[in-house]
């Protein structure tokens, strides 16, 4: 699976990130905390607003369902009370997809974990790591990080978002899931999807690493 990830791209944000993940690249900004419209504010904690932008086109009931899922994750991820009567902004824009438009999961996808290394570049705190992994179910096999052609071919596919916690995928944060399965396998998947989630906290901890070390390098 391809995975490379830029952060700092975009110099007019407090935070941004781009990245390439399988077939799919996503650019992120976050601006905030800044001051929201009256409508937005919050006594006690920041307001939270997403934009999704779809590659091709206008943003459509589609991009609004995306941006409702991934409010609700960040929503529990980042530490809203320590901004009170702040607004965080983030923008999501999709670059190059390969999934037909009626499949989500490796845009949702994409979208989280570009959101994780945007957010850390902006220094908004959080609770804890998180990050999040797609499989689909095709003929009883189980197949991760699927392409869109496998998508549009599989019995079922998922997406999974877990907190990273010393290294080790804690609990589920998300999980989202669409066509036929069992029990049976959907607990095999989670369970195959905890080593995965571990394995792309590594490659995050990889860039943040990078970042950190050109931001200090002494020159």
């Amino acid at each position: 699976m391809a995975f490379q990830v830029q952060m700092s791209v975009l110099d007019n944000s407090d935070g941004s990130a781009e990245l390439i993940i399988g077939n799919t690249k996503v650019i992120a900004s976050v601006s905030g905390p800044i001051e929201p419209k009256q409508r937005q504010e919050l006594p006690n904690q920041a307001s939270l607003e997403i934009i999704i932008r779809p590659a091709k086109g206008l943003s459509t009931t589609r991009e609004k369902l995306l941006e409702d899922k991934l409010r609700a994750l960040l929503q529990s991820i980042i530490i809203r009370y320590k901004y009170p009567r702040q607004l965080i902004s983030i923008v999501v824009q999709f670059l190059v997809t390969d999934e037909d438009p009626k499949f989500t999961a490796n845009e949702l996808n994409a979208a989280i974990n570009c959101c994780y290394f945007a957010l850390i570049d902006a220094d908004i705190a959080l609770y804890s790591s998180f990050a999040s992994v797609v499989s689909c179910i095709t003929e009883n096999k189980l197949i991760q990080n699927p392409t869109g052609k496998e998508l549009s071919q599989s019995d079922s596919h998922h997406v999974v978002c877990f907190n990273i916690q010393e290294g080790k995928a804690d609990k589920i944060l998300l999980l989202e899931s669409q066509g036929e399965f069992v029990q049976e396998e959907l607990f095999n998947l989670l369970s195959e999807s905890v080593s995965n989630a571990e394995e792309l906290h590594t490659l995050q901890r990889k860039y943040l690493k990078e970042k950190i070390d050109q931001d200090y390098i002494w020159k």
